[in-house]
């Protein structure tokens, strides 16, 4: 049996490459979505599935950071 994956967001790819290159990277979801020129709720979608991942992490004032036991190369 075949099966196939979800697809990969291009902008969750992009959230991404801009935590690997500034680890300590902090971002609102109104920010990423100025940034990339996206609709807050696409924001806010794309750093959530980061989250979900384990990626990222969402701090107590509401921004997105790395995880903490994330890898950091």
């Amino acid at each position: 049996m075949i099966r196939t994956s979800d697809p990969i967001d291009l902008d969750t790819l992009r959230i991404r490459h801009d935590f690997l290159a500034v680890p300590d990277l902090r971002v609102s979801p109104d920010s990423v979505a100025a940034s990339y020129h996206i609709a807050l709720r696409h924001a806010v979608v794309a750093l959530d599935a980061l989250v979900w991942e384990g990626f990222l992490e969402r701090t107590t004032d509401g921004l997105y950071r790395r995880a903490t036991g994330s890898d950091r190369r």
